[in-house]
């Protein structure tokens, strides 16, 4: 009622309180997380949404005793550069600067010859939940038209950074790389990955093994990780809230995750069918998509262990499009080598093509306990020289991740036990009724089961299997009373040649787990002859993390290994550690070329006065002040030009 009676006395200042209110969500949208929100959009007066504005910079604020809040000051200047310098603030400049702030190193290539309009930032994601190490993002100008936009490897490729001149006598993207290569190697390099040094230009471009899109999505999701929301009780319950930001695009599909061993390696294999596939015609009887496949283990608190994209282009002619695409029989099937441990999946399909996706998500806890099961319609014999997904030895298992069988058909499987398993089909809706399945067969370390399903009554069944009398599997699997047609595979092989791949996959994994000695156990089985820039980088952050200073030093400090900022940051304060203190004035001179910072110049300025060379280090001190009194000058300034933005 008081708010009716106010309403009526002065609608003007009614409205205007609500446009300030839109106002504030767009100025805050990138960092409010859903939940906050939602609970906004649940209060009714002024005086609840003006508290909640308070408790919103309240919580983000890293020191609360001090009068300022840092945090807020940040943001905003944050902002306010990005809609001055960097096209607005929900440009993708704009988007990255806010959430990440000011890059480490920024490589400028506008207006240089054969690159479209460009930039190179790169950054450490350290301590921020999910972000690896180190990142580097290109921002470019298709064709040199119009805004800078975000460049995604995989989605895009060299040709798109070379001007169009360029680019119009290059036939395939792997020319583009080694035109781009050969003029700027930094570009070249970051146009493979998000993370420096692992793209592969040996692979097809398109196919790259990358985390690129995934790693966005962490970046885009920092502040639902990062901000406490227990400060939201005060308001409301966040309980049954809504998700009101998820894509209208959003569509159905199924997934199945099964664990093999094959060749010594565990693999996390997984298929996923959506229930449509949307193309796009691009010749006169042929259609595509462009399909973006994103893996992710997740511990139990969230923190991603280990990611993997594919990027799949697949076509079909006229006569087979309902067939594979609008008949929901697309089943994407790809695998990963994982360590022991129990993770969270999240499996990402995404349309790119019409922007469609949907997510699959179970929970997995693999063990020496463990015991491996790969359930489908049909057990065959592989006789390909290659890693195969649901393959273990020489058998392939043939899913449906719908868990949907045939009575003309029959349910297969494999189980990798010592022991003679207890397999049984029990009713879902009468678990006194069961069947047992008698044909088992032990070949090799392997049991293979198979049970025809013709005189099986259709219904709903779990399937439990028993090693000494502890069920190690309980999986739900449906007979049908109609025939359903069998699922259309798309699937991925590796050569037996990427074992040492798999194993650099595996020591990146115990790393994100905190597990650094067997991470660098996995990283000293890679033949030396093998290692990269990419492996030394790896051992020496897991050196690094031991404080086994000497070893990092060791690895990094060779002749052989480009100098850029990730190498220099771990050797430079390495050194520093290990006390040698010329090499690191050298070091920390050489990552000041690519940022001066009031930090890198106080630690300068330290070092040179532990060397006696006390005029030399009150240069860099002083420098050191100053950088210091302009940040703060900027920051106040851009404090004040957006105080009229808060405060109503």
């Amino acid at each position: 009622m008081i708010i009716w009676t106010a309403i009526q006395e002065n609608p003007y200042l009614y409205t205007q309180q609500t446009e300030n209110w839109k106002k504030w969500l767009d100025e805050v949208d990138l960092i409010i997380t859903k939940d906050e929100k939602s609970v906004f959009k649940s209060l009714k007066t002024e005086e609840d949404k003006k508290r909640f504005r308070e408790s919103f910079w309240r919580t983000r604020d890293p020191s609360p005793k001090t009068p300022e809040n840092e945090f807020q000051v940040e943001y905003y200047f944050r902002r306010r550069h990005a809609m001055k310098n960097l096209e607005g603030a929900n440009s993708d400049r704009g988007r990255i600067y806010i959430l990440l702030g000011e890059p480490m190193e920024k490589n400028n290539y506008s207006g240089l010859d054969k690159v479209v309009d460009s930039e190179l930032w790169s950054y450490s994601g350290e301590g921020r939940p999910g972000l690896p190490p180190f990142m580097q993002f290109i921002f470019f100008k298709q064709s040199n038209i119009g805004t800078y936009k975000l460049y995604h490897p995989g989605l895009h490729s060299p040709l798109d950074l070379l001007d169009p001149g360029a680019s119009s006598t290059m036939t395939t993207k792997s020319e583009a790389y080694i035109e781009l290569r050969m003029n700027y190697v930094k570009l070249a390099d970051a146009s493979l990955s998000i993370i420096p040094f692992e793209g592969d230009p040996s692979f097809s471009f398109g196919q790259t093994l990358t985390s690129s899109g995934s790693i966005l999505k962490q970046i885009y999701t920092l502040p639902e990780k990062e901000v406490k929301k227990s400060y939201l009780k005060n308001y409301s319950s966040i309980e049954g809230i809504v998700d009101v930001d998820y894509s209208t695009k959003e569509i159905d599909g199924k997934g199945a995750l099964s664990i093999s061993v094959n060749k010594g390696f565990k693999f996390l294999n997984y298929s996923v069918m959506p229930n449509v596939i949307h193309t796009n015609r691009i010749e006169n009887n042929v259609s595509s998509a462009k399909i973006n496949i994103n893996l992710r283990l997740e511990d139990l608190e969230g923190k991603t262990i280990y990611q993997q994209e594919r990027e799949i282009d697949v076509k079909s002619d006229d006569s087979k499009k309902e067939t594979m695409f609008e008949e929901g029989r697309s089943a994407f099937k790809d695998f990963a080598p994982v360590v022991e441990g129990e993770f969270n999946v999240i499996i990402t399909f995404t349309n790119k093509t019409s922007g469609e996706f949907f997510t699959f998500e179970e929970r997995v806890n693999i063990t020496d306990e463990s015991v491996p099961v790969m359930v489908g319609y049909k057990v065959e014999e592989s006789t390909y020289e290659s890693f195969l997904p649901f393959c273990t030895e020489n058998y392939k298992v043939l899913i449906d991740p719908r868990s949907i069988y045939n009575k003309s058909g029959s349910l297969e499987g494999i189980i990798r036990t010592k022991i003679k398993p207890e397999i049984r089909l029990i009713e879902v809706d009468d678990e006194n009724t069961s069947i047992e399945i008698k044909n088992v067969e032990k070949r090799g370390g392997l049991f293979i089961f198979s049970l025809p399903l013709k005189d099986v009554k259709s219904a709903n069944y779990y399937l439990s299997i028993k090693t000494e009398s502890r069920e190690v599997f309980r999986k739900i699997v449906s007979v049908m009373p109609f025939h359903a047609k069998k699922p259309i595979d798309f699937e991925r092989s590796d050569s037996l040649t990427s074992e040492f791949d798999y194993v650099f996959a595996m020591a990146q994994q115990y790393y994100n787990k905190g597990d650094v000695d067997t991470s660098l156990e996995y990283l000293n089985r890679i033949p030396e002859e093998l290692w990269t820039t990419r492996t030394l980088l790896a051992a020496a952050r897991a050196y690094h993390k031991k404080q086994d200073y000497e070893k990092v030093v060791q690895l990094l400090d060779k002749k052989g290994v480009e100098k850029n900022y990730f190498v220099l940051l771990l050797l430079a304060n390495s050194v520093l550690k290990t006390n040698r203190l010329q090499k690191a004035a050298e070091y920390f001179e050489m990552l000041r070329q690519y940022e001066d910072t009031t930090k890198i110049n106080n630690v300068l300025g330290a070092i040179y006065h532990s060397l006696g060379e006390r005029e030399k280090a009150k240069v860099y001190w002083d420098r050191a002040n100053n950088l210091k009194k302009k940040s703060d000058k900027k920051k106040q300034n851009s404090n004040k030009g957006e105080q009229s933005e808060k405060d109503y």
